[in-house]
């Protein structure tokens, strides 16, 4: 279900026809550096990925202690209206 070399042929004949000889080199050119920055942003993007969801505890959290998460806590129930 590959492209075969006779549609290349015909695809690179109408480019030719549609854009002339002197063109199409500078179409080339764009098409090949568009697709090598999208392949760079798209490993970028992969690489972030993988490295956020490697490691959790490599973000970005203040360090608590067992005892502060305690002060912490029992600060917000004090802070917190009554239900009354």
């Amino acid at each position: 279900m590959g492209i075969h070399w006779t549609e290349v042929v015909v695809v690179a004949f109408v480019a030719l026809l549609i854009f002339g000889p002197k063109r199409l080199p500078e179409i080339g050119g764009a098409v090949g550096r568009t697709y090598r920055e999208f392949r760079k942003s798209l490993g970028e993007v992969a690489e972030l990925a993988t490295s956020e969801l490697a490691s959790p505890e490599r973000q970005h959290l203040p360090a608590t202690s067992p005892r502060e998460l305690e002060s912490a806590d029992r600060n917000v129930r004090d802070a917190a209206p009554s239900r009354s």
